[in-house]
């Protein structure tokens, strides 16, 4: 087996071993708020703020706790898991709010560590 075998049948086994939750809360307020701006970044059409919040009127929908088991971290996975989640409930966008990364079991026989990937952001719509 030469090292690309290896290597695919490695990626292949975290791809199923990964478990992924994401939970909606919804959030009940008429408040309309307007932030100043921040770091943005667009995933599956989804603007991602993580420094800041959106420039314009936007409206609170609600909360995506998101938490992955996971032995290497693959950032695009969480990501689009917290897109898909914020289109479903009717965002435009989400606000990081807390991103942490914790380690979990660590077998010291096969040389693996796995991770959980815990992520808390606010779903919002834009307004005009």
């Amino acid at each position: 087996m030469t090292i690309h075998h290896l290597f695919a049948v490695a990626v292949g086994t975290i791809f199923l071993t990964s478990c992924a939750t994401t939970n909606f809360t919804e959030y009940h307020d008429q408040n309309i708020m307007e932030g100043k701006g921040g770091t943005v970044r667009v995933v599956e059409g989804i603007d991602f703020w993580e420094k800041g919040e959106p420039d314009r009127k936007y409206k609170i929908l609600g909360v995506i706790d998101y938490s992955r088991d996971e032995v290497l971290s693959f950032q695009f996975l969480k990501d689009e898991d917290i897109a898909l989640g914020a289109r479903k409930h009717g965002g435009d966008a989400v606000i990081l709010t807390d991103s942490s990364r914790e380690v979990g079991d660590v077998d010291m026989s096969g040389g693996t560590v796995r991770y959980r990937q815990i992520s808390k952001v606010v779903v919002v719509r834009y307004v005009q």
